[in-house]
């Protein structure tokens, strides 16, 4: 025989609870392993590429699909969303491949798979599939599922999910080096390819607030969060209500004019990092984007500013920017070389 004891209701709720909630809190969303370009779909002149369809709700669910898919029939490299239909176009192409086009279609969204169309590598180079077949001296890779004239058991089939197609580099197991294949020379067996580090490729100006490029990890190698998504972290930097801040997906900007660059992370326990992005040859054009600078009145939030004025609302004397006395801060001429500050 035996017996249990009643909880009470709130204690029983929270036991039930608890660890769904606790899991659906820390859980990566599939979105950030794309790149999303609005009113865009892809059309196919190749028609031995495939698409599959299906109707699905979100592109989250359509996200989730298309990283599911690493057979050896169809590895699906981007999806096409009809935001009409509801339905969901995996494709096993992107915007960069023979055979494709893109056509402006108000009623897509599209999205593809960074790790595809990425030319530069995060860390190790393990998530690299982009299409650079030869190593660094210049030789020609093998092709994976070949073995002239090298033999190996890097095969397709006993690597499912690392995508090794063609001849293309590729680094399956994650080792120290980056991407690489066995070469078409029977003289070198092997070779690393020479695809640069993301870190070494992107550059920005000034203190980055026209940065507009694709490094989407912090300088302690934690993965952004994407700025349309309020997971893990709310915040107020919403795409929608600054269309002119470059929020792309979930690459690093600086739209608050901090020292450089910067995005919220993946971490839950870390909301903000900057990110390592170097500053560019002295000979590059400052960007575009750069604010208009104004001496007599303001334009936007004031930017731009380079006038004289030097007391606040009150009347109170403004602290010379290349003082800390009687207040410390950051901002000095080594943190923001382009800002004119007497």
């Amino acid at each position: 025989m035996w017996t249990h004891q009643l909880l009470p209701l709130g204690l029983f709720l929270h036991s039930v609870l608890a660890v769904p909630l606790a899991e659906n809190k820390g859980k990566r969303n599939p979105l950030h392993d794309y790149k999303k370009t609005a009113e865009t779909s892809l059309i196919r002149t190749d028609k031995a590429l495939k698409v599959k369809t299906k109707l699905l709700n979100t592109t989250e669910q359509c996200a989730k699909r298309c990283n599911r898919s690493k057979g050896l029939l169809f590895i699906c490299k981007a999806f096409a969303f009809d935001k009409t239909d509801k339905r969901c176009h995996w494709l096993s192409f992107t915007s960069l491949e023979n055979g494709v086009r893109k056509k402006h279609d108000n009623a897509f969204v599209l999205y593809e798979k960074k790790d595809y169309i990425r030319n530069c590598i995060i860390g190790k180079g393990a998530t690299y599939r982009g299409n650079i077949s030869v190593t660094k001296s210049g030789i020609e890779c093998q092709a994976w599922n070949s073995t002239i004239p090298h033999e190996h058991s890097f095969l397709p089939s006993s690597y499912r999910g690392k995508d090794l197609q063609r001849n293309y580099c590729r680094n399956p197991r994650g080792e120290e080096g980056g991407p690489w294949c066995f070469t078409s020379n029977p003289e070198i067996r092997h070779e690393v390819c020479a695809i640069p580090l993301c870190s070494e490729v992107e550059c920005m100006t000034c203190n980055g607030e026209g940065y507009r490029g694709p490094m989407d990890h912090t300088e302690t190698g934690k993965e952004c969060q994407r700025w349309d998504l309020q997971r893990p972290h709310r915040h107020p930097f919403r795409p929608e209500k600054y269309p002119d801040k470059g929020f792309d997906d979930n690459y690093c900007r600086n739209p608050d004019g901090k020292p450089r660059p910067w995005c919220y992370t993946l971490d839950p326990n870390t909301p903000w990092e900057f990110c390592s992005i170097k500053t560019c040859a002295q000979n590059v054009v400052r960007s575009s984007l750069a604010v208009i600078e104004t001496t007599e009145c303001i334009q936007g939030q004031g930017e731009g500013y380079r006038g004289t004025v030097n007391t606040i609302w009150s009347g109170i004397e403004c602290q010379r920017w290349d003082s800390q006395v009687p207040h410390q801060h950051n901002f000095t001429r080594e943190n923001f070389k382009c800002k004119t500050s007497p």
